[in-house]
């Protein structure tokens, strides 16, 4: 009896995503896991907590599209990769850190083509206390590459409106 009672409580909490889904990268219900796609995401939040330039630029397939608010289409990595470094470079100079995580409402993925649709939050830190916290919305096209690797082919991004006052 207390062996059923033991599988059951494991099914349950299973079932609720209570075990082990990476607070970086959050799938909504009906969102199924891609492990290439993922990674992705992984190594976006690693290039961030570590304001790595090269690591994030490396995620982008050669000729992306990059399609930042109030802003031109930025193509390929030559044209990205100034945007991560002003803005890694201006958090560095801040004396700050910050994390990104990323929440998937809607995905399709077929063998070498794929999207998300989802909201990322920014957390600014300083002093180990967090001073900035900023959420967007986004989407992004992903390929898998001859490699075998997935990148972002294209990644649009905006701010999200803010809550009303009450």
């Amino acid at each position: 009896m207390r062996n059923a009672l033991f599988y059951a409580l494991i099914i349950a909490l299973s079932s609720l995503n209570l075990f082990a889904q990476d607070p970086d990268l959050v799938l909504e219900k009906g969102v199924a896991p891609n492990k290439g796609i993922d990674a992705v995401y992984a190594q976006f939040s690693e290039a961030y907590k570590t304001l790595d330039t090269a690591k994030v630029t490396a995620l982008y397939t050669e000729n992306a599209a990059y399609l930042p608010p109030n802003n031109n289409i930025l193509n390929g990595r030559d044209e990205i990769r100034p945007t991560f470094q002003s803005f890694f470079d201006w958090i560095k100079k801040e004396g700050r850190t910050m994390t990104i995580s990323f929440n998937i409402v809607q995905r399709m993925v077929d063998d070498k083509l794929g999207y998300d649709v989802g909201i990322y939050t920014i957390r600014q830190y300083k002093d180990g206390k967090e001073v900035s916290k900023g959420s967007g919305k986004f989407f992004v096209a992903a390929v898998r590459e001859k490699d075998g690797k997935w990148r972002f082919q294209v990644d649009g991004y905006s701010d999200l409106k803010p809550p009303a006052k009450q």
